[in-house]
């Protein structure tokens, strides 16, 4: 082998090792580049919790959350509510102003069977479909707190929710739907016109627009100075707050929700994160329509916030980091009562279960 020949396979050689040794280079930095637009590594999504977005609130003035109600598609989103009621009681004769009710009798008794293949054929419907059954002292309880077998039922579409309103379509399907079951089990149907009620699924829709409104104090820290997350959990809980899913709620002797505390930034209050976490400020919210006695829940809530202002050296703010003031928090009061008239204008009590219902 020459000299000549010796010098090219050298010189082959080292062109060879070059051209792995940029590949392998340029194979790194793509690796970095992707790993940084991922994000690097963001865990099991189903194993992680998920914390639902809200709409704006009343810091300290009234808004009212809500899409267009006119378009059926754009239903309403609203902030966190309080766990609805399952309790669905009311009077024999009382119709429901939330409801498309369909009347369902028969001459023999309903048993079970056919009973939950009409649950099962509504269970695409959702919380807007629920059953009734007539006891024999003419109350109305839900289907699953009934007897074995019922002779009388109503089987009823609730006309609107946080997600919007009922259409035409859906009132005109869960009739169909409703019919050709009673056809089956041999029972016969009261259904009332359908025409009235798709206007009036939009107008309750409106009307939950205007009330549905959320509100919000703050506890900022200073600037610079953020709370640590011990702290604030070791204040909440000492106020009487419970964390749950991310979030902290007070509740009355009875286990239901008051009023809720959670983290500014929108983060969950995560318990094994709250060791170490630094908190900017905390929000305590308190859901409106779903609240009976709201103007002394909010009060309460005005003197928790106060407390937890003083607790953790904070300052109780509004949105726009101004101090309340008097002024600003009887322009609350006055307007809460604005909306609890409202409702009970309407016929819909605030902490009713149909104000529940209608507010989940």
């Amino acid at each position: 082998m020459s000299d000549l020949q010796v010098a090219l396979m050298i010189v082959g050689g080292l062109v060879i090792g070059c051209v792995l040794a940029y590949n392998r280079v340029q194979e790194s930095r793509f690796r970095k580049r992707a790993e940084a637009s991922l994000g690097g590594d963001r865990g099991d999504a189903l194993l992680e919790p998920v914390v639902r977005g809200r709409t704006s609130r009343i810091e300290p003035h009234l808004q009212a959350g809500g899409a267009e109600p006119d378009s059926a598609s754009a239903g309403r989103v609203e902030p966190f509510g309080l766990p609805a009621s399952s309790t669905l009681e009311r009077a024999g004769d009382e119709d429901s102003p939330i409801d498309f009710s369909i009347d369902v009798t028969c001459e023999q008794p309903l048993q079970r069977p056919a009973l939950q293949q009409l649950l099962e054929a509504l269970d695409g419907l959702g919380r807007r479909a629920h059953v009734m059954a007539s006891l024999a002292d003419g109350i109305w309880v839900s289907l699953a707190s009934a007897p074995a077998s019922v002779n009388h039922m109503r089987v009823a579409l609730q006309l609107a929710d946080r997600r919007g309103h009922v259409t035409e379509g859906d009132l005109s399907a869960f009739q169909g739907l409703v019919i050709q079951w009673a056809e089956g089990v041999g029972a016969t149907v009261q259904v009332p016109d359908l025409g009235p009620y798709s206007q009036a699924a939009k107008e309750l829709d409106r009307f939950c627009a205007e009330v549905d409104v959320l509100v919000g104090l703050n506890v900022v820290a200073a600037s610079g100075d953020p709370f640590s997350g011990t702290k604030v959990r070791s204040c909440a809980e000492a106020a009487g707050f419970r964390l749950e899913n991310g979030i902290f709620w007070l509740e009355d002797a009875q286990g239901d929700g008051l009023f809720s505390l959670e983290n500014q930034q929108g983060d969950a209050f995560d318990p094994d994160r709250l060791r170490t976490a630094a908190i900017d400020g905390v929000t305590l919210l308190l859901d409106v329509p779903r609240l009976e006695q709201g103007l002394k829940i909010f009060d309460q809530m005005l003197d928790t916030g106060r407390q937890l202002a003083i607790a953790l050296g904070g300052t109780l703010v509004d949105d726009n980091r101004t101090p309340v003031t008097e002024a600003g928090l009887e322009q609350i009061r006055t307007q809460l009562r604005k909306i609890y008239a409202a409702m009970e204008l309407r016929g819909i009590r605030a902490g009713s279960h149909v104000a529940l219902r209608l507010f989940s």
